[in-house]
């Protein structure tokens, strides 16, 4: 186990950790039966994928486990790429650069593999995920594909629709390559100009869907629309902006942003 201190990145490879890594992603996504933990992921699949050289990597702060990222070579336009399929970090982690500290070793493992792309999906409802993606790590949305998943009994997402934003990671991009370099604090909004089409979602889609599950199916709906709309007029998201609504461009455009 890595010493005190953290957050601190390793790859995951020992049985045992990655047992402790597949409870881990059970916890964060509220898996209760072996049913949900199986659609989550399972300890065999982990193992697979640790054994036949994908990336499996932990975080561990103050000497325990709080964070777990797993991704698969694929590709992407004909060109390999890193997919990175499952992240989570626990409360342990939250608030203390986990998820950056986890993104940043996955970029670095990445670019040693001569991989030059990291893609991965979020949900656009959970405006944290999205601002996290595209105004710190500067990932770009690709495509919006609703239920990408299909139906999941997996706690979190059990009776909620799976629509994805798609997004790829340009490695060596001037932004990503300087927010990897020095700090992590560092932010991009996109300026907002009378072309910009803007969609927003709820604050805390959890909460809602937690006690306003008709407002939360409104939400999941209303958002799928906007975005095939815009998307099939054209348009290209760009980024977001300081209070979490995502913006539109048309395409073409050269979006500019400020701090």
């Amino acid at each position: 186990m890595p010493s005190r201190g953290g957050p601190e990145v390793v790859m995951l490879r020992d049985g045992d950790e990655l047992e402790e890594a597949a409870h881990l992603l059970w916890r964060v996504w509220e898996a209760g039966s072996d049913a949900e933990r199986g659609e989550v992921i399972s300890t065999s699949m982990l193992r697979t994928l640790a054994y036949s050289g994908n990336y499996v990597a932990g975080a561990y702060v103050d000497g325990q486990l709080a964070g777990c990222t797993v991704g698969v070579f694929g590709r992407l336009n004909g060109q390999y790429c890193l997919h990175s399929h499952i992240t989570g970090v626990t409360e342990l982690g939250r608030d203390r650069g986990t998820g950056f500290a986890l993104k940043r070793h996955q970029r670095q493992w990445a670019l040693d593999n001569d991989l030059d792309t990291v893609t991965w999906t979020f949900d656009p409802l959970v405006s944290r995920n999205g601002y996290f993606n595209l105004c710190k790590l500067g990932a770009t949305v690709v495509d919006y594909v609703p239920d990408y998943y299909g139906r999941m009994d997996d706690g979190a997402n059990t009776n909620d629709r799976t629509d994805r934003l798609l997004v790829e990671w340009p490695l060596k991009a001037e932004w990503v390559a300087k927010v990897m370099a020095g700090d992590s604090g560092l932010r991009r909004h996109v300026t907002v100009v009378p072309e910009s089409q803007l969609i927003a979602v709820p604050e805390d889609i959890r909460m809602v869907r937690a006690t306003e599950p008709e407002q939360a199916e409104s939400a999941r709906y209303a958002t799928r629309d906007r975005f095939q709309s815009l998307l099939q007029q054209d348009y290209q998201v760009v980024g977001m902006t300081k209070d979490h609504a995502y913006v539109l461009l048309p395409a073409g455009m050269i979006a500019t942003y400020e701090s």
